[in-house]
């Protein structure tokens, strides 16, 4: 195989083999399901040269990576996704700067009637791992659930052992049963220390599952995944065709990180190319990131959990609420109404949505 790519002659430089013993230019996986163990970040790799991690690749009978131990040098079957249907309801979701996620089981986050709040977000996962709350909202709906008369966005970014659970028809009865008024298509997970070939099977196993959406009669976002450009691209196109009209990127791990803004510059360049003019939210942050504009939107959970935590929001910080630079200072907000920061201490309440003001705030 010639070189084709400036990487190709790095790999060739540095190693022409790679730690599972094959050669990387005559191998059937190299440039389109693995990257090479020139980054030595791969699990695979890592195992092969005896670094193996508790619970993901030791004990090894039990490894999830297993099957991706492979010397063979065909490219895996199975990776094809058919054509995108079209959503019933392709209708862009216009999202504040600022969407607070709530929690559906603590009070202490809802703010509704403190607050003019267009659009709050709920996340899946708490019906998943609740029956009883899923029972509860499916029988009374969501609005008179929460005593909510906005909109409600559905997040469906939860952990790894939760998507695994959930099959296509899974997702569109429950959404069904519970009523938000927009949903998120389904998540999944891509690491970048995994082999390429298993980002590419999570990242298709998401579009494949996102056909089911096509069900729904309300608005869906699509959540774009992936690790590399290609994959990010490959994720935007089909949400894109599916007929979504606006996006999200999960973004909490990828900005500590540092990686978000690649990520958000492979889905803004897919769709300048498909002349899509599209809102874009970064799940998971609570602060406008220096080159987000009026085309992003934000969301997360921080404002909350930080209070219940003991943290103080000030500006563009957060602070333990015994730290000596702000336990005295008072502050005038319609939470705090002139009490300093140390009265606030044991009203998680209070102090949640003096967070949440302030989280607002950062967005103008």
């Amino acid at each position: 195989m010639e070189i084709k790519y400036l990487y190709d002659a790095i790999i060739l430089g540095l190693k022409a083999r790679g730690d599972c013993g094959k050669g990387c230019l005559n191998c059937g996986l190299f440039r389109i399901y693995c990257l090479g163990c020139i980054t030595r970040a791969c699990l695979v790799a890592k195992c092969k040269r005896g670094i193996s991690y508790t619970g993901i690749t030791q004990p090894k009978e039990n490894c999830r990576l297993r099957s991706y131990c492979t010397s063979s040098e065909v490219i895996p079957k199975g990776l094809m996704v058919e054509a995108m249907p079209k959503l019933k309801v392709r209708t862009e979701v216009e999202l504040p700067r600022f969407a607070p996620v709530v929690r559906l089981t603590d009070e202490r986050s809802w703010f509704w009637d403190d607050l003019s709040l267009p659009w709050i977000v709920v996340r899946l996962s708490e019906f998943v791992k609740n029956k009883a709350l899923t029972q509860e909202v499916s029988s009374r709906g969501l609005h008179d659930f929460l005593g909510f008369d906005g909109k409600i966005l559905l997040s469906t970014v939860m952990e790894d052992e939760l998507l695994d659970a959930l099959t296509p028809k899974d997702y569109v009865g429950m959404i069904n049963d519970i009523g938000p008024d927009a949903t998120m298509t389904p998540d999944s997970y891509t690491y970048l220390d995994d082999p390429l070939y298993l980002s590419w099977e999570q990242t298709m196993k998401q579009a494949a599952y996102s056909r089911a959406f096509s069900e729904l009669d309300i608005p869906v976002v699509g959540i774009v995944k992936g690790v590399i450009w290609k994959q990010i691209a490959w994720s935007a196109e089909r949400a894109i065709e599916l007929g979504c009209g606006s996006f999200v990127i999960p973004s909490r791990e990828l900005a500590a990180l540092g990686l978000l803004d690649g990520v958000v510059s492979a889905v803004t360049s897919v769709l300048r190319r498909c002349k899509i003019s599209a809102q874009l939210l970064l799940y998971g942050i609570s602060h406008p990131q220096r080159w987000g504009r009026g085309e992003f939107a934000y969301s997360g959970l921080s404002w909350f959990i930080g209070a219940k935590n003991g943290y103080y929001f000030k500006g563009n910080a957060s602070y333990p609420i015994t730290d000596a630079s702000i336990k005295s200072e008072e502050c005038r907000c319609d939470a705090c109404r002139g009490r300093a920061a140390n009265q606030l201490k044991n009203d998680v309440r209070s102090l949640a949505l003096h967070n949440l003001l302030q989280a607002m705030g950062r967005f103008g």
